[in-house]
């Protein structure tokens, strides 16, 4: 049974989820986190005197408070964050497709900055997000360095579970051979693997001493990106070399 505190955590990780206005229904958040509505009430009744939420007084809709957006301001790596923004923004202009950073959180692959392409057919959704490991650009990316015995620890629970892409992974066996192919030529890629109509082109990212702290990667419909993955990655190498450049200096 969870707790209080993992109830109350999955709540504020709703806002999160639901979308891009920032304000939801008692409703809308009780359906994202599998509760009851009077339960979820109570939680935000407590957040709001915790000065954590906000009541819209006309509309009854609750968003995070701006006490939330302080706190989050020192969350995570910030030198990562305030390196790669505005190479990502650079990224989505020379590839017109969506770049997105994303760093290693347990066995998923959690995306913390999304900058967006006007070519895009879907907008927001995807800062906060986590995604299994094996299927996508950025989770196998993430496993470059890491040995079989872990990744195959790591992907376990995932590979039982249906994926919606014909072409993700099935094996352990699967995994691995894609991951040798894939350090090998510097670059992950996923095609139709998490999502059908979706491929993604990921890189690694590294401190001065060599850590892999994070993956940048675009991902756009494969109509554009399949005859295009060579560029995307000479693209994301030159965009990974300059956040390096910058984190570097910022570390020194």
């Amino acid at each position: 049974m969870d707790s209080a505190a993992e109830r109350v955590a999955a709540l504020l990780l709703a806002f999160g989820r639901r979308g891009t206005t920032g304000d939801h229904s008692v409703s809308d958040l009780a359906r994202a986190v599998g509760r009851e509505r009077s339960q979820v009430s109570r939680m935000l009744q407590a957040l709001g005197r915790g000065g954590l939420v906000e009541q819209d007084s006309h509309t009854k809709r609750y968003r995070l408070s701006w006490n939330m957006l302080v706190l989050a301001a020192g969350a995570g790596d910030s030198s990562l964050l305030r390196a790669a923004r505005p190479v990502l923004r650079a990224l989505v202009a020379r590839t017109g497709e969506v770049a997105l950073l994303s760093v290693q959180r347990g066995n998923r692959s959690l995306t913390v900055l999304r900058e967006e392409s006007n070519q895009s057919l879907r907008a927001g959704g995807w800062v906060g997000r986590s995604s299994p490991l094996h299927c996508t650009a950025s989770g196998r990316a993430l496993l470059f360095d890491t040995d079989d015995d872990l990744v195959a620890e790591l992907v376990a629970a995932d590979l039982t579970t249906p994926m919606s892409g014909l072409s993700a992974p099935r094996t352990i066996e699967e995994v691995l051979e894609r991951l040798r192919i894939e350090r090998d030529r510097g670059y992950s890629m996923a095609s139709e693997e998490v999502e059908i109509g979706l491929t993604s082109v990921g890189v690694p990212l590294r401190r001065p001493d060599g850590e892999l702290v994070g993956v940048i990667n675009v991902s756009g419909p494969t109509s554009r990106m399949i005859n295009r993955l060579d560029d995307a990655a000479r693209r994301l190498h030159g965009a990974a070399t300059a956040i390096e450049g910058t984190l570097g200096r910022m570390l020194s």
